[in-house]
């Protein structure tokens, strides 16, 4: 099955591109990143952007995860099902008494899960996609990734 990485794209040693993902124009995916199945991360030609989508090392990003407009997942960050960043999505780190709330950059070992937030409009009250921080990466965590490692220390092909 396909997936696609566009011109200027660059991917890093031992990382895994799975079926249906596609890795836009001048992006930069670290080492060791396994990009999951019907993942988008976007480019800096469509439409013009003056940033590439920066991917950390070790980072996990799940099924249909969309990264576009510059946005910035630092090394071994966690990106679970269907996140989507933009350089406008609201990412809210849940961890602490009072939530913080960031644009465009991911940190370190952070998990993240889409979310919701309620806003006011003038026709009612809706809720907006954002990211939710929800804790950082543990040992569990990297259990359920480690069959990465094996297929990387066998070099066996995915």
């Amino acid at each position: 099955m396909p997936s696609y990485v566009n011109i200027g794209a660059f991917i890093g040693k031992e990382s895994m591109i799975d079926t249906w993902a596609t890795i836009g124009s001048c992006a930069q995916i670290g080492d060791r990143v396994h990009i999951s199945g019907g993942v988008g991360i976007g480019g800096v030609l469509e439409p013009l952007q003056s940033y590439p989508v920066i991917i950390g090392n070790n980072a996990f990003i799940g099924s249909r995860c969309i990264i576009v407009e510059g946005v910035i997942v630092e090394d071994e960050a966690v990106l679970g099902a269907n996140v989507v960043l933009t350089s406008s999505t609201k990412i809210i780190d849940v961890t602490n008494d009072k939530p913080l709330i960031s644009k465009g950059l991911i940190p370190k070992r952070s998990v993240v899960i889409p979310g919701s937030y309620s806003k006011k409009f003038k026709s009612g009250t809706y809720y907006v996609p954002c990211a939710l921080i929800i804790g950082k990466r543990k040992k569990s965590t990297d259990k359920k990734t480690s069959l990465n490692n094996v297929l990387r220390k066998y070099n066996i092909s995915a």
